[in-house]
């Protein structure tokens, strides 16, 4: 059976959110294994560029997925594509099915994505026209891949 995994970059600091994301993750642990994986946030201030945190962050990432490899990994930026909820399912359920890559969605930071993390991403996905607070964006995420997994198993969550 093949693992699915989140990675960011920090704590999920919005309460709200925090409990959403541990209730959704537990839910997914019912259809898939299932890890949230923690990278280092780096800190704010006048001795890094927003720029330098950034790629800082990113290569931070792309350690904590090289360690998932074989990862197939969907990241999410502004500049993606966005999907229905049924096509997001589908997308899932080819990736946990008909591919041997553990399915990795990357959530960045407050100030995006590097350029390293967006080339090495297999996909890249819009949740919304929307700007989201990067924990609203997590919270979002879990709960669309538990409901694409409701989705795959014929679950009545989705109505």
């Amino acid at each position: 059976m093949t693992d699915l995994a989140f990675c960011w970059p920090g704590k999920t600091s919005a309460a709200y959110a925090r409990t959403g994301i541990e209730d959704y993750v537990a839910r997914i642990q019912h259809y898939r294994r299932c890890r949230v994986v923690i990278t280092p946030e780096e800190p704010r201030g006048n001795q890094y560029s927003d720029k330098h945190r950034v790629e800082r962050e990113g290569d931070h990432l792309l350690k904590r997925v090289g360690d998932l490899d074989p990862a197939w990994i969907c990241a999410l930026d502004p500049a993606g594509k966005p999907v229905s909820t049924r096509d997001f399912a589908e997308l899932l359920r080819c990736q946990l099915y008909e591919d041997t890559r553990t399915p990795v969605f990357v959530v960045g930071g407050p100030d995006g994505l590097s350029y390293a993390v967006r080339e090495r991403a297999d996909r890249l996905l819009s949740l919304s026209p929307f700007t989201l607070p990067h924990d609203m964006a997590r919270l979002v995420l879990t709960e669309q891949v538990y409901r694409a997994l409701t989705i795959i198993h014929g679950h009545p969550y989705d109505r």
